[in-house]
């Protein structure tokens, strides 16, 4: 049996180097890791998984595409990190109540889920001024979220703490003879065109 193949599939997925420790086979290829987007299914508070791409894949300028090194067989690693702190940008009204936390999964074009929300509550005074903004977990994201107010104009600044916002692609299969297009999770961080 051959170590991998040219077809974006999980049966032609490369069974070995750092695919092994994540009880991917050639068997459980698509089970485990090939396509994956989903945070924790492999390693705590990552998001892992190893994709077909393509040359058009490669050249798209959104996506991830463009940030690789080649097309082939390509395992990609989107680490997270929680809220750690939030900042009022400007003087707000509102009312007493909490935050509500959007998105986050892995910015522009990553499609991941996953992700445990982070929680806050915003506190006004007498005149319906936004005092203060309590961080009461900060949950875990692999990209920024945003942060919407349950009511007011409020706008927030949030600063990640971990690895949140880092996304580390490797090739272990260079080659440009890869065609097909296995998963609608590809598409999301590789798109075709």
């Amino acid at each position: 049996m051959a170590l991998w193949g040219n077809l974006d599939a999980s049966n032609n997925a490369p069974v070995f180097a750092d695919t092994g420790g994540y009880g991917a086979t050639a068997n459980t290829q698509d089970a485990t890791i090939f396509g994956n987007v989903t945070i924790g299914a492999t390693r705590s508070n990552v998001a892992m998984g190893m994709f077909g791409i393509d040359t058009t894949e490669k050249s798209v300028t959104t996506g991830d595409g463009a940030k690789g090194t080649h097309a082939g067989w390509v395992l990609r690693t989107a680490y997270t990190g929680p809220v750690t702190s939030i900042t009022l940008n400007a003087p707000a009204v509102g009312t007493n109540s909490y935050i509500t936390f959007t998105g986050g999964s892995s910015g522009a074009g990553a499609g991941l889920t996953g992700n445990i929300t982070a929680n806050a509550i915003v506190t006004v005074n007498s005149q319906n001024w936004i005092d203060s903004v309590t961080l009461l977990s900060g949950g875990q994201y692999a990209n920024t979220p945003i942060a919407s107010p349950a009511s007011g104009n409020g706008t927030f600044t949030l600063t990640m703490g971990g690895r949140a916002n880092r996304v580390f692609q490797e090739t272990l299969v260079a080659m440009g003879s890869i065609y097909g297009d296995a998963t609608a999770s590809d598409d999301v961080n590789y798109p075709d065109a």
